[in-house]
């Protein structure tokens, strides 16, 4: 059997365990490896089928960039295959190739929102440079595992068929089938770590041990092995740690029970929490930091910890996650004059989240037709009377009394009618005020615009 079957039969195999029929994306940047990629995906009959795509990613990194998408382009052309080109901005500074790549896979994700699989042309040579850029950072066993051979991908599978071919043979099988490519040049500059070991070190261990790169790649493999049985571990302890959710989050962690498991254990279980939550991969170090700052503040206190731009808090006992967006919603809005339509469902943007307003028979809050309400957050001192209470209650004190985390309490909206607090979205309809059953209410809720964790990600390679 030629290189070019071995590599449709193995595809085709692979495309069989994990595919449900969608549409088959090659990521495509014009290099040898993807450019092979997309032919042996061609060879195999998936543009026939009506399947198969092409994505091209310009970063704006290179001056040649726009040449190159031009070639993708041709060549996509040539073999009939429908390619869609992003152009992605991205300002200068550190961590600049950690933030093209999430750029990237956003992207990927989009494409995959209704399933599929995407093609990356990876290779044995890729994985051992990456397997010994981890050893130099002293990863653990999930940097080790190094570049997976599948995984989840939004609502798709990743794929990547090559990664047990080394570049030598693909290469030799490119230019058997006369394959025409884009040399990057940057990829000649050793002063990036990747080009060095590139260049320098992996073709010194392949002169020592000539199957250096193959038994790099079956190390990879066995830290994959270990790492499926730390997360098998991890997603027993978690088990034991969950605090019930609240109508704003997803369950989060019980800090007492965190404290009851060994250091080694209770930091297994908060690296595969954080990987599966925001694909945050901290090392030891960060997390003995992390833990340190959470035990050691007062019961009283709440600490807040960034990560990436996702915010870690501990209230009431428990460890949260905010995803970024969370932390960009801005808490200082302005009152907002609402006329209400006591007969039609309505809603308005306010505090970073939607306030809806839905009509009900005997239930919800009571207005006047055309009554105007207004609309604010907390400034401090508010009262409310409750029905069949006597007196008003501190606003503050009954909102601590539903344990709401603080940064929900600030954005919660006050509803208003003239000088008086009417209802609080989403909870209480002052005395007075509420909708007998007999009569049209509105009831008022309130959710923030992004979910305050994502669905869950894998934030491997």
């Amino acid at each position: 059997m030629t290189l070019t079957s071995s590599l449709i039969t193995e595809l085709l195999a692979d495309l069989a365990e994990i595919d449900a029929g969608g549409p088959v994306w090659v990521a495509y940047s014009g290099g040898m490896d993807s450019h092979l990629l997309l032919q042996l995906a061609v060879d195999a009959g998936l543009n026939q089928q009506g399947r198969l795509r092409a994505v091209h990613i310009d970063h704006g990194l290179n001056p040649a960039a726009a040449d190159w998408a031009v070639h993708c382009r041709s060549v996509c052309d040539d073999l009939k295959i429908e390619l869609q080109c992003f152009q992605i901005e991205l300002e200068g500074g550190a961590g600049l190739e950690n933030r093209a790549r999430q750029a990237r896979y956003r992207i990927f994700e989009s494409l995959l929102a209704a399933g599929g699989v995407l093609l990356q042309g990876h290779h044995a040579d890729d994985q051992a440079e990456t397997l010994l850029l981890r050893l130099m950072r002293a990863s653990g066993v999930r940097g080790l595992a190094a570049i997976p051979r599948s995984r989840q991908l939004g609502r798709g599978r990743l794929l990547r068929p090559l990664l047990r071919r080394s570049r030598a043979e693909l290469q030799h099988q490119a230019q058997q089938q006369g394959l025409r490519w884009i040399n990057d040049p940057s990829n000649a500059d050793t002063v990036h770590d990747r080009n060095f070991l590139r260049a320098e070190v992996v073709p010194a261990l392949v002169r020592r041990w000539p199957q250096a790169v193959p038994t790099l790649g079956r190390s990879a493999d066995n830290c994959a092995d270990a790492l499926r049985l730390t997360e098998d571990l991890a997603a027993l302890d978690i088990e034991g740690c969950w605090q019930e959710a609240d109508r704003y989050h997803d369950r989060e962690l019980k800090i007492d029970a965190l404290a009851a498991l060994p250091d080694y254990r209770r930091f297994n279980l908060l690296r595969f929490w954080l990987q599966r939550r925001a694909g945050l991969l901290p090392d030891d170090a960060v997390l003995t930091r992390l833990w340190q700052q959470l035990v050691s503040a007062r019961d009283d206190a709440q600490p807040l910890i960034e990560m990436d731009g996702w915010l870690l808090r501990r209230f009431d006992g428990a460890l949260y996650l905010l995803n970024p967006a969370w932390n960009t919603l801005s808490e200082a809005a302005s009152p907002i004059k609402w006329y209400v339509d006591v007969h039609s469902a309505s809603d308005m943007i306010f505090a970073g989240g939607r306030l809806d307003a839905k009509p009900a028979v005997g239930a919800g809050l009571l207005l006047p037709a055309g009554a105007c309400v207004r609309v604010m957050l907390r400034q401090g001192g508010e009262r409310i009377c409750l029905p069949g209470r006597v007196g008003s209650r501190s606003l503050k004190k009954l909102l601590q009394q539903q344990r709401l985390a603080p940064w929900i309490r600030r954005r919660l909206p006050l509803l208003f009618v003239d000088d008086e607090l009417v209802a609080v979205a989403g909870f209480w309809i002052a005395e007075g005020w509420q909708a007998a059953p007999d009569q049209q209410g509105i009831v008022f809720d309130w959710q923030p615009l992004s979910p305050l964790v994502d669905d869950g990600c894998e934030g491997d390679f």
